[in-house]
């Protein structure tokens, strides 16, 4: 579980075009190695691994209300060299893209061939 996550700036532009019919889906999981507490003026991972972006399959889920939470489960392997990995992030497109939200963790080591599955939830709440 990430010890902090933020919505970025540019994750609020992404809905309200989503909202409006514009726009792409926040759907591309993406990991690195920075340390640096989530902003939300960040654009990108602070220390972004080699591994390329995964496409994440994107649900509507009940968190309090019906259909209140927008979640994407991605799994990324490690292909390049073992790592700690101790960020995530989710963008609207698998290179160039604009980041949705940024979440950092505790180290989570990972080897080549090792996999780490994660599951982004975004909850909207009325309060």
């Amino acid at each position: 579980m990430a010890d902090v996550t933020t919505v970025t700036n540019a994750g609020l532009a992404i809905t309200t075009n989503r909202v409006k019919g514009s726009g792409t889906e926040p759907k591309y999981v993406a990991w690195g190695t920075g340390t640096t507490a989530p902003s939300v003026t960040q654009t990108a991972l602070i220390t972004a691994a080699a591994e390329a972006s995964t496409d994440g399959t994107s649900t509507q889920e009940t968190t309090t209300t019906t259909s209140d939470t927008y979640q994407v489960v991605g799994t990324i392997v490690c292909t390049g060299s073992a790592k700690a990995i101790t960020e995530v992030g989710l963008f609207d497109a698998s290179t160039d893209g604009n980041m949705f939200m940024r979440g950092t963790f505790s180290a989570i080591n990972v080897s080549v061939g090792d996999g780490v599955q994660f599951t982004i939830k975004t909850v909207y709440d009325q309060a």
